[in-house]
């Protein structure tokens, strides 16, 4: 009877180790588990980073690339032209007077020569409204070392006295073409083809 009374003891006992066996392999299942899920949540999260970052550096090199481009185009040589002749407009000093002869080929130069001369020759220069607005049109390429710009433009001519006042205010639009040539890294104006131009007094005048 003892012997018969001891075992259902034993196989309860051996039951109970048996399901605490089998709770702790289940808790330590999960933590391993949860510790794979977090790694591989940290790793998905890495990737994620570092596919940002590639991605954000592409697209700064294509942006730099395209700025590079640009400033060494025809089209950006144009427009570095434009502001060249507006500031020795605005304050023709002979440094300023001497960029232009740097900047501009003979014909080019002797194209926009009456206007400067025109403000010399009277004591004035551009102040107040004066400024441009440049479209480019079409561009092309002659050569590799021959470029054309067709732009339409609209220049504000407010001119100016030695004392600051108004002398006369135009608004000039205008279509022409530049034919530039490849002087070393950079471009020159070598001609400027007008095709269209017409001048109306300032709104405000």
């Amino acid at each position: 009877m003892a012997l018969s009374a001891a075992i259902p003891v034993w196989l309860a006992l051996f039951a109970l180790a048996l399901l605490v066996a089998v709770l702790v392999w289940a808790n330590q299942r999960e933590s391993t588990l949860a510790a794979t899920e977090a790694r591989a949540d940290q790793a998905e999260s890495r990737a994620a980073t570092a596919e940002a970052v590639v991605t954000a550096q592409a697209a700064v090199q294509a942006a730099t690339a395209t700025a590079l481009a640009y400033a060494n185009s025809p089209e950006a040589a144009v427009d570095r032209s434009l502001s060249l002749v507006l500031a020795a407009e605005r304050e023709p000093t002979d440094q300023r007077l001497k960029a232009l002869n740097d900047t501009f080929g003979p014909s080019a130069l002797a194209f926009m020569r009456p206007e400067v001369e025109h403000l010399l020759s009277g004591g004035l220069h551009l102040g107040g409204d004066s400024g441009y607005d440049v479209s480019v049109l079409n561009s092309a390429f002659s050569g590799s070392d021959e470029a054309q710009v067709r732009t339409r433009e609209r220049w504000t001519y407010d001119e100016r006295s030695g004392s600051d006042q108004r002398s006369r205010c135009l608004v000039e639009t205008s279509e022409q073409t530049y034919v530039l040539q490849r002087a070393g890294p950079e471009w020159q104006v070598m001609d400027i083809q007008l095709a269209s131009s017409s001048r109306t007094d300032c709104p405000n005048n």
